[in-house]
């Protein structure tokens, strides 16, 4: 009779661990059904803000140059000046975040001198599949993961849904092989995504991110 104890003692101690095994595995599956079907996650996404290329108006020597990498400027101010009397101006106001010339050099009209970014509105610029698309909508919250912050999440909301495709802003918008044959490639849209969290984005430009964005 003991042995009868112990072996249905041992039985249920094994039905138990098994329940608790299943229990976890389901609470797992519903876990992530929930998080898939809740929320749209990806991590092709960035921090970035409007970037415009400085170049001349007319060909020339740099006679004068005012501002270095991380100079501040204003719309329409005097960055540097030719020896022809070209000038080279912003065209926005934001920071100089490359600078790719240097005094005396010989530039001309398709020279990018510098570029300079609107620092005044960094966002994060995510790219969403077509297949996706049509869950996001304008206002939407989302988490938002910065490479630059590990471990810490902000939230934020979309703020913008491009109308095109990357490819068609690029001039890519087909894709075809050696031998003519087209190829069919996911398509990618471009979602402007402002964090709300009081957060210092200043210098990470074209750093990494991850978002997750609430579709229900």
């Amino acid at each position: 009779m003991k042995d009868i104890k112990d072996l249905k003692k041992h039985q249920n101690k094994i039905f138990i661990a098994i329940a608790a095994v299943i229990m976890v595995g389901v609470g797992i599956w519903f876990y992530f059904y929930w998080q898939v079907s809740t929320y749209y996650k990806t991590d092709n996404a960035k921090v970035t803000a409007e970037l415009r290329t400085v170049s001349p108006l007319a060909s020339g020597r740099l006679v004068k140059l005012n501002v270095s990498e991380g100079s501040l400027v204003r719309a329409n101010q005097v960055i540097g000046r030719l020896n022809s009397g070209a000038y080279l101006r912003s065209p926005i106001d934001g920071e100089v975040v490359k600078l790719n010339v240097v005094l005396n050099q010989v530039i001309s009209p398709s020279t990018a001198a510098a570029v300079v970014a609107q620092t005044g509105d960094i966002y994060v610029g995510a790219n969403i599949e077509e297949t996706g698309i049509t869950k996001i909508k304008e206002n939407q919250e989302v988490i938002v993961y910065l490479d630059a912050y590990p471990g810490k999440k902000f939230k934020g909301h979309i703020e913008e849904i491009d109308k095109v495709t990357q490819a068609a802003l690029s001039g890519n918008a087909t894709s075809y092989t050696t031998s003519g044959t087209y190829t069919k490639v996911t398509q990618l849209i471009p979602v402007k995504i402002v964090i709300d969290d009081d957060v210092e984005l200043n210098g990470l430009i074209g750093t990494n991110s991850t978002v997750k964005i609430k579709v229900k």
